[in-house]
């Protein structure tokens, strides 16, 4: 992708998608990846709903026919997703000292404050983990750097500071290289884990493991089992949605974002009802009172079943020292996949040291941040400095 310019207007063109529902008939499902759930249109319909804010779907077509696609969000200081906000992701980043990138990023595109980011387009989904353009199998280097360049126009147009990839994945060379020839400076954002099932399921998992690990997780099976504390597989219900609410909003508030257990609620029940079979959750119970979630979301893209790992909730109280985490998150999760012949678990972000001490493989993602100019000559300007640069 590095140095294509875009295509003349006669070979393409972007048009816009009115909403969610109307993604199928563009031709969107022909555009996804194995990987690309949180892009497929039921999904971005539940984040249409949940987002608090402005989303854009792009379609780059080429004879008639779509061939790339990209979802942006609109993100000012109102919207509470902070980990896929410019300006959170940043103050986050320089916290400890600031990861790679983060102080630059603060000074070249920031001027010293990550609240100048805002208001900003975030582009790529607003999902957390491996955030990017569709390509389909007929798209070229530049389908996609027409969904960036017209993205970029229409933050500039509505006036925005920034335009924002939050967590690019460091092996998608194509969009990586496109964005620096853009312009555009990232720092570290996050490391985002994965784990190929193994053909032998559980035993197999576990007979990989060290054999400190193994004894580890015995112990933490039988603590479980002495608490009287069972996990099981299920599949999402509104009748479960009250009380998986009120434990995802215990999370959410642990790590300083804002929730409501009736706002949660409602987006499980939205979840389920749009999702149907293909949402589950692990779910822990103790004396028959749930006490923690994890939501399993199953995607079949091009034939290959993955699950990906999504929201989570605990009872906080009931939980004490009980090791529910990772027997509610990971190993019941896995030894399910295992039994339907699932490809991939995705355990997405955060706790990457222990993801990676319990098989999984993991990659480097960064926020590509460009800073806009104000003012119609600006803008003017600014987009003849990018086009210059992209095509060298």
């Amino acid at each position: 992708m590095t140095g294509a310019g875009p295509y003349p207007a006669g070979h393409g063109d972007v048009r816009p998608v009115a909403d969610a529902a109307a993604l199928p008939d563009a031709g969107w499902d022909g555009l996804l990846g194995p990987e690309d759930f949180f892009q497929t249109p039921r999904w971005l319909a539940v984040q249409e709903r949940n987002s608090g804010t402005t989303m854009d779907f792009l379609v780059r077509r080429r004879g008639g026919e779509p061939v790339a696609g990209l979802v942006a969000a609109w993100a000012d200081d109102s919207v509470p997703w902070l980990l896929a906000r410019p300006d959170a992701m940043l103050a986050h980043a320089l916290e400890d000292g600031g990861t790679p990138g983060a102080r630059e990023v603060l000074r070249e595109v920031a001027d010293g404050d990550p609240a100048a980011l805002l208001p900003s387009l975030v582009c790529g989904g607003r999902h957390l983990g491996r955030t990017r353009a569709l390509a389909g199998p007929d798209a070229g280097p530049g389908d996609v750097e027409a969904l960036v360049e017209r993205a970029e126009e229409l933050a500039e147009e509505r006036g925005a500071a920034s335009v924002c990839f939050p967590h690019v994945d460091v092996r998608d060379a194509g969009l990586t290289g496109l964005l620096h020839a853009r312009g555009y400076r990232s720092h570290l954002s996050a490391h985002y884990a994965w784990l190929p099932i193994p053909p032998g399921g559980w035993d197999e998992f576990l007979a990989n493991m060290s054999k400190h690990r193994r004894r580890r997780v015995r112990l933490e099976r039988r603590a479980l089992a002495e608490a009287k504390v069972e996990v099981h597989l299920e599949p999402l219900t509104k009748a479960l949605a009250p009380r998986l609410g009120e434990l995802d909003c215990n999370l959410l508030r642990k790590y300083g974002n804002p929730a409501s257990p009736e706002h949660s609620a409602s987006l499980l029940s939205w979840i389920s009802e749009v999702m149907g079979e293909d949402a589950m959750v692990s779910v822990a119970r103790q004396d028959g009172i749930i006490i923690g979630f994890g939501m399993v979301l199953r995607s079949r893209a091009r034939g290959e079943e993955q699950w990906f790992g999504h929201r989570a909730g605990f009872d906080y109280d009931a939980q004490g020292k009980l090791p529910l985490y990772y027997d509610v998150l990971y190993y019941r999760v896995l030894e399910a996949a295992a039994r339907e012949g699932v490809a991939v678990l995705h355990a997405g972000i955060g706790s990457i040291e222990a993801k990676l001490a319990r098989g999984c493989l993991a990659s480097e993602e960064h926020a590509f941040l460009l800073r806009l100019p104000r003012g119609r000559a600006g803008d003017r300007r600014g987009r003849e400095r990018r086009t210059e640069a992209s095509t060298r």
